[in-house]
């Protein structure tokens, strides 16, 4: 992650703490997967899994989105078992983290074979989903540098108006 994007996400997790912070990334990350071609994109902020993008050529992909300051997440039971749901609709099951630290960025996991629990970030890489992260992390990069402003003032709300004008 460039420092610029580091500096900003810092102070969006400073000034509103970590729950809305999470919230602000899962938002961020589906105008992410808009910027990057996906057409059909469902971001919920409140129950089910995080988000549903499906792109043109046939790809779906259910994402559950966990952000942290820590070494670890936690993956509930109830994660687990939206990701299967979505499965069965044919979108492959994704956990998306990001550690908010200063050299780290997005892992996207293979989440159909993860345990829920306690989970070390690091173990995730044996999951990832390099070419999904080489096509979205630029694009969650540039709607952050793109609405930063707007969300510092208005928060999720402001972040909702933007997934909405845009479809």
């Amino acid at each position: 992650m460039k420092t610029e994007i580091y500096d900003m996400l810092e102070k969006l997790h400073n000034k509103y703490g970590a729950q809305e912070f999470g919230k602000l990334c899962q938002k961020f990350l589906a105008i992410g997967f808009q910027m990057a071609g996906y057409s059909h994109i469902v971001e919920r902020g409140v129950q089910g899994v995080d988000v549903d993008a499906a792109g043109e050529s046939g790809e779906k992909y259910a994402v559950e989105v966990k952000t942290t300051v820590r070494k670890s997440i936690k993956f509930e039971q109830k994660d687990v078992d939206g990701l299967q749901k979505r499965k069965e609709d044919g979108y492959q099951p994704v956990l998306a983290v990001l550690r908010l630290d200063r050299f780290s960025d997005w892992i996207f996991a293979k989440a159909d074979t993860i345990k829920s629990g306690s989970i070390c970030i690091d173990l995730l890489r044996a999951y990832r989903l390099h070419e999904l992260e080489r096509c979205i992390c630029p694009f969650f990069d540039k709607a952050v540098k793109e609405y930063f402003e707007g969300t510092m003032r208005e928060a999720q709300r402001y972040l909702d108006n933007i997934l909405r004008q845009k479809g």
